[in-house]
């Protein structure tokens, strides 16, 4: 499998699926499918994503879920977390849109507390119809810690060890935020050195984060949805470091930004866009308490993150949308 991927464009960070929480609130995005996203790849000179199921929701009481609250009702639509999704997305990309197939790499998603030996009897029935190539998780959309990957969820680290797959994390540095924070990721990263791991969003360009991680062997990180998060960072809002613990770029030009941290971190940094989610308009829990919520309006597109990724020189393109991204999926580094 790697040795036809050699060269190809890899977006490393994509989704497929519906949020039926956006859906209810009017939010957006709310849902992409697998020939929308392989149109774009071909309009855009994209070959191969990543691609991982885009919510837990049919997990949660929709009422709940409206209010963006995690609760389990009596009698869940999914079985269990995530049950409903994974398998969509791969009957979507193996039966529903072959002629598709050869252009996505799914993973499939997690909640690293709940049900998890549910979670991991499904992942074992999906694997013998389905090629699969690693898991991911968004703790903050399931409102679950990524801690739990060290205790009542480390099934899923040991399934990943067995079959040499790879996990990606949403990461943030916002302070509110409980769930996904990245001295949490880290926490379970330092306890797996064997696993190899990509922090999604540039972690907050948060500079002594994407150090640790450049020092990491079992570490990439990121760019999905990277002209947002440069423009979070140009507002000063949270989920951008602030000040000094900030990466040193100019925050006027996502293009720029890119640029810069492929020259300073050139064998961690992975290009993504987080298609469908490259804009976000939404208003998202991401803590435990009754007020833990952050509004985001945030538009961009996806010419966007092609444009970035386009505004570096041919070395660059390689190292970031193919050659760290390869290394991370098959943890095998060419000579």
């Amino acid at each position: 499998m790697k040795e036809t991927l050699k060269g190809k464009i890899i977006d490393a960070h994509s989704h497929a699926g519906v949020s039926l929480k956006a859906y209810m609130n009017m939010e957006y995005p709310y849902a992409a499918t697998i020939e929308g996203i392989a149109f774009r790849q071909k309009l855009y000179g994209v070959d191969i994503n990543l691609i991982f199921p885009h919510s837990p929701d049919l997990f949660f009481d929709p009422l709940y879920l409206k209010k963006g609250i995690c609760r389990i009702p009596r009698k869940p639509v999914s079985p269990s977390p995530y049950a409903i999704e994974n398998e969509l997305l791969l009957k979507e990309i193996y039966e529903f849109c072959p002629e598709h197939r050869e252009r996505f790499i799914p993973f499939v998603s997690v909640d690293p507390v709940r049900l998890v030996k549910k979670q991991a009897k499904n992942i074992f029935a999906l694997e013998k119809k389905y090629r699969i190539y690693g898991i991911k998780i968004v703790p903050v959309l399931c409102q679950s810690s990524i801690l739990g990957l060290l205790d009542e969820g480390r099934e899923f680290i040991e399934i990943a060890k067995e079959r040499n797959w790879p996990f990606t994390l949403h990461t943030t540095v916002h302070p509110m935020e409980n769930f996904s924070h990245a001295k949490l990721a880290f926490k379970v990263i330092e306890k797996n050195p064997d696993v190899r791991f990509c922090l999604a969003h540039c972690i907050g360009f948060d500079k002594n984060f994407l150090k640790l991680a450049d020092s990491m062997d079992n570490v990439w990180v990121d760019t999905s949805a990277l002209k947002i998060q440069v423009r979070l960072a140009e507002e000063n809002n949270p989920v951008a470091a602030p000040g000094k613990s900030r990466f040193d770029a100019d925050y006027s030009d996502h293009k720029k930004v890119l640029k810069a941290l492929v020259e300073a971190f050139p064998e961690t940094i992975i290009w993504g866009t987080d298609t469908p989610a490259y804009s976000y308009i939404a208003r998202r829990k991401q803590g435990t308490g009754k007020s833990d919520y952050v509004e985001m309006r945030l538009k961009a597109t996806y010419e966007d993150e092609i444009f970035a990724l386009k505004a570096l020189s041919e070395k660059s393109i390689r190292k970031i949308a193919n050659e760290n991204t390869l290394e991370f999926l098959f943890g095998e580094k060419d000579d």
